[in-house]
């Protein structure tokens, strides 16, 4: 068995899972949502939990008040430790861009927003060059 219990050749069949653990797959999907992630590149599904999806809708409309939504630059290193290089001005334009996407409700703008904003923290931190 390879990295992380794969086949170590691809031709080789999967093993079968558990009963109970397809059951339990069945049973978030039942209370959360399957979509499908992006993970280095490769797209594949994923089970989303319904109180995964609550904290998005908080965070949503959290972010639709003026009040909540100023004091997101000073969080954002907290969430992401990347973002600690980058300056005020840098946070709060981060801010901006983030805000917009999660009151949008795009996973795909706020991914974007997340990878283009890494970027220039790495960057600024001499961990990436441009």
């Amino acid at each position: 068995m390879g990295y992380c219990g794969y086949p170590e050749r691809m031709g080789q069949s999967a093993p079968e899972l558990p009963a109970d653990t397809l059951v339990s797959a069945v049973d978030n999907a039942r209370r959360g949502v399957v979509t499908h992630i992006t993970i280095k590149g490769e797209r594949v599904g994923a089970i989303v939990s319904g109180s995964t999806l609550a904290m998005s809708q908080l965070l949503a409309a959290l972010l639709t008040s003026e009040m909540a939504a100023s004091a997101l630059p000073a969080v954002l290193p907290a969430a992401f430790p990347w973002a600690s290089s980058l300056p005020d001005e840098h946070l709060k334009a981060f801010a901006g861009e983030l805000r917009e996407a999660v009151v949008a409700e795009s996973p795909q703008r706020v991914e974007t927003v997340l990878v283009d904003w890494q970027a220039v923290a790495e960057v600024r931190a001499g961990e990436r060059s441009t």
